[in-house]
């Protein structure tokens, strides 16, 4: 078995150096240019990371509330004088194992948000620091103040 794996290893090696080509042609890019769909572009990534950060720490909030809330209706005892107390203990922890599972959904959808929205928030800074305070009179002709590329 041991042999076998090894084997496999090396000749995933091997394969990998053998498509990997070494390009001696490489041509120098020019700097791309920007435009307004850019800009805008960069607007919509700033909101749009806001937005998903705070809808991630809202489910994260709801989903800790459903699992306060599931805990508690767990725990309920039905009291000495219920008629049908196993059944009762058994639909109180079905329910508690539903908000659990609901509040756990919730946790987990927020976490993905979160992370979703600090990658583009990531993403939005390291573009925006690509871009140049312009003051004065600018390109279009009109006095003011904009960040350009």
């Amino acid at each position: 078995m041991k042999q076998l794996l090894l084997f496999f290893f090396f000749l995933s090696f091997i394969t990998c150096n053998l498509f990997a080509q070494a390009d001696s042609s490489v041509v120098k890019k020019q700097p791309r240019a920007y435009t307004h769909n850019d800009s805008v572009y960069l607007a919509k990534l700033n909101n749009t990371g806001n937005l998903m950060i705070a809808a991630g720490v809202g489910l994260c909030g709801i989903g800790g509330y459903l699992i306060y809330q599931g805990n508690k209706v767990y725990t309920t005892d039905p009291g000495p004088t219920a008629i049908d107390r196993s059944g009762e203990i058994d639909r109180n922890h079905k329910q508690g194992i539903i908000y659990y599972a609901a509040g756990g959904v919730g946790i987990a959808a927020g976490i993905i948000l979160t992370a979703l929205g600090a990658r583009n928030k990531v993403d939005f800074k390291q573009r925006k620091k690509m871009m140049t305070f312009q003051s004065g009179l600018l390109d279009n002709g009109h006095l003011g103040a904009m960040l350009t590329f």
